[in-house]
């Protein structure tokens, strides 16, 4: 009975600590200062990286992930995403670290930090959904499980773990920093970079080849060839390709040949048709991939 005692004791006294700890971090407080408004971006859409960013963060709905994806640099890879509220403002913001920079912004600013030399962020106390961290004297409520919130807190503080995790998040690169991508929510596309290295991506490995290893390309619908490089046809959908369980693009090279999935098969096994939105939207990405391919390598024919 008197260890039971000491415990409750001893859990208040630590509330009340962390309380007072809190209480005077809140006191002198800063906020996020420099945000810069967010331009007017045309840059394309990466599936992928929507995916990506709410998948880490179901907090960020996928119009927060469209404004994230366009106004972080292609070359820049994330290495987590988290969604927080200033304290002091209640103004939510959504934080970025990547293999460069840290990003913080919301819906219409943003303001980017270099990583710092020594530790800035911490756990200050538990709450309901999360926790409240200091990072930099700026006091933040967190959302999220404890593991995703200390990985956020390791990758800002420890260079090590940091560079371990870009190693990882950048593995699907092949060595190339991405001038040009198009990956879909599964992860198949492909990624090119300025010396016209092209990563393929099939949702479950990544090739890197230079573009005069590429020798055909050909879009499938199940097992029917729809498109070919090598036969010089047009892609065109005939009535004997209105429909289709899977579509598919089939990469060959001088000594390999892959799959490219593009639209998988249906778990309720059903034939997608020309007339759906799944088959138009996947159809179009196909053919942009299969344009750039084209365009890279067509002074090779």
């Amino acid at each position: 009975m008197k260890n039971i005692i000491q415990n409750i004791q001893n859990k208040i006294t630590k509330i009340k600590e962390e309380n007072n700890n809190y209480n005077n971090l809140i006191s002198n407080s800063q906020t996020i200062q420099n945000l810069t408004p967010i331009p007017n971006l045309n840059n394309e859409i990466i599936d992928y990286k929507i995916q990506q960013i709410t998948t880490i963060c179901p907090d960020i709905n996928k119009d927060k992930a469209i404004i994230i994806n366009k106004l972080i640099p292609l070359e820049e890879t994330y290495l987590t995403v988290e969604y927080t509220k200033e304290v002091v403002t209640n103004n939510e913001y959504y934080i970025i670290p990547t293999n460069k920079y840290i990003w913080i912004l919301n819906s219409t600013h943003y303001t980017i930090y270099n990583y710092p030399k020594t530790p800035i962020c911490n756990i200050v106390k538990n709450v309901l959904m999360g926790k409240i961290i200091n990072l930099n004297n700026i006091i933040l409520e967190v959302t999220g499980n404890d593991k995703s919130i200390n990985d956020f807190i390791n990758i800002i503080n420890n260079k090590e773990y940091r560079n371990n995790i870009i190693k990882e998040k950048t593995n699907y690169l092949c060595g190339i920093t991405p001038t040009f991508q198009l990956i879909n929510k599964i992860g198949s596309g492909i990624s090119i970079d300025k010396n016209n290295n092209i990563v393929f991506h099939t949702n479950n490995n990544n090739y890197k080849y230079k573009k005069e290893d590429i020798t055909n390309y050909e879009l499938l619908f199940d097992n029917s060839i729809v498109y070919s490089k090598q036969l010089n046809s047009t892609t065109r959908i005939t009535s004997s390709h209105n429909e289709c369980y899977t579509m598919n693009i089939r990469i060959t090279t001088k000594n390999n040949s892959f799959i490219i999935p593009i639209l998988e098969h249906s778990s309720l096994n059903i034939k997608h048709n020309k007339q759906d939105a799944t088959f138009q939207n996947n159809l179009k990405f196909a053919n942009n991939i299969l344009a750039k391919l084209k365009e890279l390598t067509e002074q090779q024919y």
